[in-house]
């Protein structure tokens, strides 16, 4: 529309020019054969206004145009001249001569000015062309996943690609990151040429509180005669592939800590199965002050092969029944189990489900995982509160179910341990429930996040596949 319209008003212009240059022309020309013969001086000084059309269509149209009205003006004034002087004389040869001057001086006037317009049009493409490669820059800065920032000599930000926009907002909150890392120092150091490039790792909390895990890397920034101009920063969030490389970490290491665990439980239970069997003989034969110890004896046993049995369970791989199912129905069914255990504990619990998620897997495994986190919920909360369970799915990360709880939180230094046998801050537990809620978890092709905060509480989101049909609706 827009060049549209700016091609008509430019053949707008070119009519008036047109109907200008016509006028003056006709005018010129009337007056020549209106007025009488004998007034040579008038004649002579209308005679030189035909300069204005001819410059006028140099001008408007450059050479074609200067000569096409030279050639005119010279058509419509030569039959005056020999109608004034009646024959062809000298006199007559010398005016046809000076006439002659407006195809000369129009179509030197064309000329110039069509070398002008050529001149003018090159420069045009030339910044059409350094426009378009500009554009096309940033398409590619703004294209690339990292954020890409330029800073000057002075360390000042002097532009940036829409990653570090999205990433950190506007320069003035880049400018704080920069000082707040006292990455300033290190631009420095690759400005001054004592480092040739810089990479380093940063856990940076931004001003709403979102944590992420930046990738930083610094590249020396020349011009075209090789002078430092400022330097380069690449900015790399890196969080999703720490979490990542964090749960494949933790299950190795889990992968190794059950084969473990399942030899020594082998181990510790073939003595303790004979143990048990001598203490049980023992008890018919024995007096009565020694029955009570055997019984003690037997009692731990229990207790020690109960331990056992849930290491086994960790331990060896699991055959899991898949069924589809709508996981909004199992979870309503699991809280009507817990929710009189929770209130027994003065603990509220509220389950919303802001989506239907149908996936696939071993129910009962399931319940059991979920069970686990939210009896660990209820029991954090030695002073009541609230558990929230919430449902809903992504288009990207499946179906996600998130349990928050309001109580004592743990220690961030002890949160990549949860899930190791045995880890437990309870007095009476065995530390094997998150370790079997994570197997499971893995089993069916999802993964565990858990946020905490000491004071505050803990959230733990479980990722779950949906089934094909479900994720192609979303």
């Amino acid at each position: 529309m827009v060049i549209q319209r700016k091609k008509g008003d430019k053949m707008k212009q070119e009519n008036k020019s047109k109907s200008l240059i016509a006028l003056l022309i006709v005018i010129i020309t009337g007056f020549h054969y209106l007025l009488p013969t004998h007034q040579w001086v008038i004649h002579d000084f209308l005679r030189r206004l035909y300069y204005l059309p001819i410059i006028l269509a140099a001008f408007q149209f450059r050479l074609k145009g200067a000569f096409i009205v030279s050639i005119l003006s010279v058509v419509l004034y030569a039959p005056h001249l020999i109608i004034y002087f009646g024959e062809i004389n000298l006199e007559v040869i010398n005016q046809f001569l000076e006439i002659v001057m407006f195809m000369v001086i129009g179509l030197i006037t064309g000329y110039l000015v069509e070398q002008d317009y050529k001149r003018k049009q090159l420069l045009e493409q030339q910044i059409v062309k350094l426009a378009d490669l500009e554009n096309y820059t940033h398409n590619i800065l703004d294209s690339i996943a990292s954020g890409v920032v330029a800073i000057n000599c002075e360390g000042e930000v002097t532009s940036k690609n829409r990653q570090a926009s999205t990433m950190f907002g506007d320069d003035k909150d880049l400018q704080l990151f920069f000082d707040k890392e006292l990455l300033i120092k290190e631009v420095k150091q690759v400005l001054t040429g004592n480092k040739q490039k810089i990479r380093k790792e940063i856990d940076y909390t931004m001003e709403n509180g979102k944590s992420m895990h930046i990738q930083v890397s610094i590249y020396p920034l020349s011009n075209i005669l090789h002078k430092p101009e400022g330097t380069v920063v690449v900015i790399d969030d890196v969080t999703m592939i720490k979490t990542l490389e964090i749960q494949v970490r933790r299950g190795e290491r889990l992968a190794a800590i059950g084969e473990l665990a399942s030899g020594i439980a082998h181990e510790i239970r073939n003595p303790l199965g004979i143990i048990k069997t001598i203490s049980q003989t023992l008890i018919q034969d024995v007096q009565e002050e020694f029955r009570e110890g055997l019984i003690i004896i037997e009692h731990e046993i229990d207790r020690a092969n109960r331990v056992i049995k849930g290491l086994l369970d960790y331990s060896r791989p699991n055959k899991i029944k898949v069924e589809a199912f709508q996981l909004e129905i199992l979870l309503s069914e699991l809280l009507i189990i817990t929710k009189k255990f929770g209130q027994q504990k003065g603990v509220a619990i509220d389950f919303m489900a802001e989506d239907s998620c149908k996936i696939e897997g071993d129910t009962d495994k399931l319940k059991q995982a979920f069970m686990n986190i939210i009896l660990n919920g209820i029991q954090a909360m030695a002073n009541g509160g609230g558990l929230k369970i919430t449902l809903h799915k992504n288009p990207d990360e499946g179906a996600i179910v998130t349990f928050k709880d309001e109580g004592e939180g743990i220690p961030k230094e002890l949160l990549d341990k949860i899930f190791n046998p045995f880890f437990t801050t309870k007095e009476s537990g065995t530390g094997l429930g998150l370790s079997i809620t994570h197997r499971i978890i893995e089993e069916h092709q999802g993964h565990i996040q858990v946020k905490s905060q000491v004071g505050e509480g803990t959230e733990v989101s479980i990722h779950l596949p949906l089934l094909e049909e479900e994720g192609d609706t979303v």
